[in-house]
């Protein structure tokens, strides 16, 4: 896929920062943090929404509250799903 392509659906993301986790490049999953690393950069991403279904849980699948800025005080984007192989 050409990353400078223009998307259908969705937008090309990029400045995501997990904190108290780390993303794996590698395997495109959130894994544990590593020691004295407060936070993570996630790569580039393809953004969709998509409707969701609370009711059934999936394994495997964190949910992962995004925010606008560190102050989580009223900047609430929406929550990504994100895979992991650790317990969510």
């Amino acid at each position: 896929m050409n990353i400078l392509a223009r998307c259908e659906d969705g937008a090309y993301v990029f400045g995501f920062q997990l904190e108290g986790a780390a993303w794996d490049k590698n395997s495109g999953k959130v894994e544990e943090s590593i020691p004295k690393q407060q936070f993570s950069v996630v790569p580039l991403i393809h953004c969709t929404a998509k409707v969701i279904n609370d009711a059934k849980e999936e394994k495997g699948i964190y949910k992962c509250p995004v925010y606008m800025t560190t102050n989580r005080d009223k900047s609430y984007v929406f929550t990504a799903q994100l895979k992991t192989t650790h317990a969510p």
